[in-house]
């Protein structure tokens, strides 16, 4: 076996307003999607994994980024991710990225009301999480968000958990 799971946990602590919505734009810069900063930094130019992907859990305030990788490519993988943290952190990143990762969600929610079945989770989750937001006021709050309001979220997110699953 030469490949192994390399999952990194993240803590939000910021207590920011429309703290989800500015977690779902920034995790979709870092690591949601083809155009994010860790599917193009560490998958396709460093060429240090198969899969590299981030997941923000909104309840629980927490994001897992998760790389498949050669064995031997652990170290680099996890310096280049701290890059990309970090890089966030300090604003070096575009309009275009932000706006590419508004694209994103919006093209997302706005396929919600294409099947019933997805519909209907969509409103028993906003229903479980006592938010009463139809798909209109969802996707004007990931308009309006800043890349401020990015870099302030982005300065308050640690790494709390570093797993490495290998032969």
């Amino acid at each position: 076996i030469t490949q192994g799971k390399l999952v990194i946990g993240l803590d939000i602590t910021s207590k920011q307003d429309n703290l989800q919505i500015v977690g779902l734009v920034y995790n979709a810069i870092l690591g949601d999607g083809a155009n994010s900063m860790i599917f193009q930094n560490v998958r396709e130019k460093a060429s240090l994994a198969y899969s590299a992907r981030s997941t923000f859990v909104k309840q629980k305030l927490n994001i897992f980024i998760r790389c498949g990788i050669q064995i031997e490519n652990y170290e680099k993988a996890v310096e280049l991710i701290k890059v990309q943290l970090e890089n966030i952190k300090k604003g070096e990143f575009t309009e275009e990225d932000i706006e590419n990762a508004k694209t994103y969600l919006i093209a997302s929610l706005k396929n919600v009301a294409e099947e019933q079945d997805t519909e209907m989770i969509y409103y028993m989750g906003q229903e479980i999480s006592k938010t009463d937001m139809t798909i209109e006021e969802y996707i004007s709050k990931i308009e309006n968000v800043t890349k401020e309001q990015i870099i302030e979220l982005a300065n308050s997110i640690g790494i709390n958990t570093i797993y490495f699953l290998r032969n």
